[in-house]
């Protein structure tokens, strides 16, 4: 009788205990990307509408990731494009950090001589009630 309790108590203890996580698929998974895809961004309108989404998600996480804010501030272009995300080559990405400020991305155009700013995002927390 012990035995067959026991049996039924294993029995339902599987069926409500938690499922462990399928750490292979995360393992399978590339967690540095923005997208499942890779965003291609050829031209200015292209850059307006897709790149603020990009940035701020890099900005969030350069709040959290100490290694993320470090190669982020001195390798911009190169962590988006191991992102999946592209830009044109007269385009430039500056991070810029100051001392009790927020973090702040400024995207460029680059044309002869002529730099002319594009887009200026900084990331803000709000709490809210």
């Amino acid at each position: 009788m012990f035995k067959r309790l026991q049996h039924k108590f294993i029995s339902i203890n599987r069926l409500f205990k938690p499922k462990k996580p399928d750490l292979q698929f995360l393992d399978e998974q590339d967690l540095s990307r923005f997208s499942d895809q890779d965003i291609i961004l050829e031209n200015e309108n292209q850059i307006q509408q897709y790149l603020p989404e990009v940035l701020g998600q890099a900005l969030a996480r350069t709040w959290i990731d100490k290694r993320f804010l470090d190669a982020f501030y001195t390798y911009p272009i190169e962590i988006l494009e191991r992102g999946g995300v592209y830009l044109p080559e007269t385009v430039s990405v500056e991070f810029k950090k100051e001392k009790d400020q927020r973090p702040k991305v400024i995207v460029y155009e680059n044309k002869q001589k002529n730099k002319r700013k594009l887009l200026e995002l900084k990331l803000i927390m709000v709490a809210e009630q």
